[in-house]
């Protein structure tokens, strides 16, 4: 099988595109994989990380609302697709698989204009546009929760399958993740992450907390982003805070597993993949939807996980130093409480996500 991967932007894109690479290699052992992209995006790195070739192409997301740009993004964007089509002619794939961001629009519709078998993953809850645009050339769209706005459901083919996790999210444990981040055993742990980008408001709130949590004999590893990074440690220094107090500051962690499996509470935003990896590993959280994503996804990813009683959502408008206080320490101060939202959490989770994507790739490959 010679494969072609796609997707970017950011990390809840790549990691579903990552975790499909590897589990199509597992099943097809001759299997070739292209991971296609941006040259500017973060996919390029995480691909070369696993050990794929990568090939980039011209990519650029619409802007909204539309403006002058828009003429600009559509020629470079066309641009994509003229190379997408070569990049195709040249690999001569068997399958295509995209995991949704504009990154993956050029090289998924040239290969469905050329007749290349097409998979399409949907992480949100909500559609975003590049995807409701493929969904109507891709052999078949693959949902990790039922979806409201699918274009006619009658025309074009949508599977319920979940999203699957990174593999070694699935090897660790507690012990192994403290262990390897070197804390204590004995307190209680948070774990903050605004995504790979970071968050500004998140940072900022969580960072007014960090003394008091402390005070309880809570450790804290704090994922700021890369950009966010250095306000985040000048703002350490400044309480007099760090690692010998139980204040853990990271740019990015590319072994979020160990911080998973190490957390007794999980803050963070709500982008699918980040979801999806909390729900593996069965933890609680509160999280605080990033408010401006496309069709707002993030709060109705949320809220898939707070109405099964597996998470605390809090709007980022609504977000106060005083409540999310609050509903960290309704968890670790309530053990009966923390255990049920785990079990919820893990419930969520689809443990059969990535044999059930490979099932549907088998289908349309063998046509």
């Amino acid at each position: 099988m010679r494969i072609i991967i796609t997707g970017g932007g950011t990390g809840g894109h790549i990691y579903p595109a990552l975790s499909i690479a590897n589990g199509l290699i597992n099943k097809f052992n001759q299997s070739e994989i292209l991971y296609v992209g941006s040259e500017q995006g973060l996919e390029k790195d995480f691909a070369i990380r696993e050990g794929f070739a990568f090939k980039g192409v011209a990519v650029a997301g619409l802007p909204r609302p539309l403006s002058f740009k828009t003429v600009g993004v559509l020629f470079k964007n066309f641009q994509g697709l003229a190379q997408s089509s070569k990049v195709i002619a040249k690999f001569k794939p068997d399958l295509v698989v995209g995991s949704g961001g504009y990154a993956c629009g050029p090289i998924m519709l040239a290969a469905a204009l050329k007749g290349v078998p097409t998979l399409l993953h949907e992480q949100n809850a909500v559609m975003g546009l590049t995807n409701r645009i493929l969904s109507r050339f891709v052999d078949v769209v693959c949902l990790t929760f039922p979806v409201n706005n699918l274009p006619d459901t009658k025309k074009y083919k949508y599977v319920l399958t979940g999203l699957p996790v990174r593999q070694n999210i699935m090897k660790s444990s507690r012990a192994k993740g403290v262990a390897a981040l070197g804390l204590k055993h004995d307190c209680k742990t948070i774990l903050i992450t605004g995504g790979s980008q970071g968050a500004k408001h998140l940072n900022e709130t969580v960072a007014s907390l960090w003394r008091e949590l402390i005070a309880r004999n809570i450790q804290i590893i704090h994922i700021a982003g890369p950009k966010l990074f250095a306000a985040m440690q000048e703002e350490a220094v400044k309480q007099g805070l760090g690692a010998a107090d139980g204040l853990y500051i990271y740019d990015y962690l590319h072994n979020m597993s160990d911080a998973l499996w190490a957390a007794d509470v999980i803050i963070g935003r709500a982008g699918a993949s980040f979801l999806a990896e909390v729900a593996a590993v069965g933890r609680a959280s509160v999280l605080v939807p990033y408010p401006y994503a496309a069709g707002n996804h993030q709060e109705a990813n949320a809220k898939a996980l707070a109405d099964v009683g597996g998470a605390t959502m809090i709007l980022d408008k609504d977000l106060t130093a005083a409540n999310l206080k609050e509903a960290v320490l309704a968890v670790l101060e309530d053990a009966a409480l923390q255990r049920s939202m785990e079990n919820s959490a893990l419930m969520q989770g689809h443990s059969d996500a990535l044999q059930n994507i490979i099932q549907e790739a088998l289908k349309i490959t063998e046509k």
